[in-house]
């Protein structure tokens, strides 16, 4: 998973960029965390009880995108997509592409411990 984060001055917040597939962590970072550094150490706290197997699994739902954790990976998952669709024509489909995000747990750890510099840093 590549990522990099920049600040957006205009606006005073961070705007992140990932790679292909992982697009939804992106979006999760600033619409649900944002700059909320003691969220982010939280965070960090509960994917080491699950790298010690003290937890099996973890669940935070957001405001639109829901983080699921367990003791090998991490999701992200837009909240429309945990509810039932109603059935869409034969020839249409949901676009998903940037509502749903897997990597594994370590690179998701690493991830918030770089954005979390980001921030600590000024930006």
């Amino acid at each position: 998973m590549e990522f990099e984060f920049k600040r957006d001055m205009l606006h005073n917040t961070i705007k992140s960029q990932f790679s292909m597939g992982h697009e939804a962590v992106g979006i999760w970072l600033e619409q649900e965390i944002n700059m909320d550094l003691a969220g982010i150490s939280r965070l960090l706290t509960q994917i080491q009880l699950l790298q010690t197997q003290a937890l099996e699994q973890l669940e935070f739902l957001g405001a639109e995108f829901s983080l699921f954790l367990n003791q090998e990976e991490a999701k992200v998952i837009a909240n429309i997509l945990l509810s039932d669709h109603d059935e869409l024509p034969e020839d249409m489909s949901f676009y998903d592409e940037e509502s749903l995000a897997l990597c594994g747990l370590e690179d998701f750890e690493q991830m918030l411990l770089s954005y979390q510099r980001f921030i600590q840093k000024g930006y």
